[in-house]
C-alpha cells in the first residue's frame, strides 16, 4: 500500500523570535530560500550550496565530533536532508531529527528521504526539552549577513546547547579566506572561538583545514 504523504504544517516567523534580525532580514531570508528551491534542479543548490562536494566535506568534518553511532541527533536548518543521506551512505546509524523553518523545504526533504523524521520548527520559538539530543548540528545556518549576526549566533547556540547532552557542531564562513560577498557573515577563527568559550562550554575544538571558505567548531558540554 502506498504511504500517504506526511502533513507539513506552516509556522509563523515572527521578528521577536529572530534576535539580531531586522524585518528586512527576515523577509529576505524567506525570499532567498523560496527562490532557491524554484531556481535549481540540483538538491545542494536548492538550499544555497554551490556543489554537492562542498556539502560532503562539511558533513565529513561533522562526523569527527564524537562517536555518532547509536546516538540521537538534531540537524538544525536541515534543508533537503542531505546530512541524513550522508550518514546513511556511511552506515552511521542514528536517531535523526531534521528541522527547518520553511514547509516547502521540509516537503522536499520528505520526498528525498521518506523514512527520516523532519519537521518545520524554529528552535528559539519552540525549543525541545533540555538534553533531548546527544549531538546537534548546524551547517550553513549562520552564513547570511543580518543586522547583528553575533547576537543571533550566540542566542541560537546557547539554546541548542541546552537541548544537547554531548556536543554541538556548526560551521561558519572564514574571514581569513578573503571572501568578499557583502551578504555573507564571516568571522576569524579567533573571534568565533572566543565567542564559543563565552557560552560556558567545557571544551571547544576548531577545524579550518578542510575547505578554504570554512571553519567548523565543536562545542562540548
Amino acid at each position: 500500500m502506498k504511504k500517504s504523504p506526511k502533513v507539513v504544517r506552516s509556522i509563523s516567523l515572527r521578528l521577536k523570535d529572530f534576535p539580531g534580525f531586522s524585518q528586512k532580514n527576515l523577509n529576505g531570508l524567506k525570499k532567498y530560500y523560496q527562490s532557491q528551491l524554484k531556481a535549481h534542479p540540483e538538491p545542494e543548490k536548492r538550499v544555497g550550496w554551490k556543489t554537492a562536494e562542498s556539502q560532503r566535506v562539511r558533513f565529513e568534518e561533522f562526523t569527527r565530533v564524537g562517536p555518532l553511532k547509536g546516538s540521537k541527533i538534531l540537524d538544525v536548518g536541515c534543508g533537503l536532508g542531505a546530512f541524513w543521506g550522508y550518514l546513511q551512505e556511511k552506515e552511521i546509524t542514528v536517531t535523526y531529527t531534521g528541522i527547518d523553518l520553511f514547509p516547502e523545504v521540509i516537503q522536499e526533504a520528505q520526498k528525498f528521504y521518506p523514512d527520516a523524521k523532519f519537521e518545520v520548527r524554529h528552535i528559539l520559538a519552540r525549543p525541545y526539552p533540555a538534553r533531548t539530543f546527544d549531538y546537534s548540528f548546524l551547517s550553513g545556518v549562520f552564513n547570511v549577513k543580518v543586522k547583528d549576526n553575533w547576537l543571533y549566533t550566540k542566542t541560537m547556540l546557547r539554546q541548542i546547547l541546552l537541548q544537547t547532552k554531548k556536543a554541538v557542531a556548526f560551521n561558519i564562513l572564514n574571514a581569513d579566506s578573503g571572501l568578499k560577498e557583502s551578504n555573507r557573515f564571516v568571522v576569524t577563527p579567533q573571534e568565533i572561538t572566543a565567542m564559543a568559550r563565552s557560552l560556558g562550554v567545557k571544551k571547544t575544538h576548531l577545524l579550518d583545514h578542510y575547505h578554504h571558505l570554512d571553519i567548523t567548531l565543536f562545542l562540548y558540554r
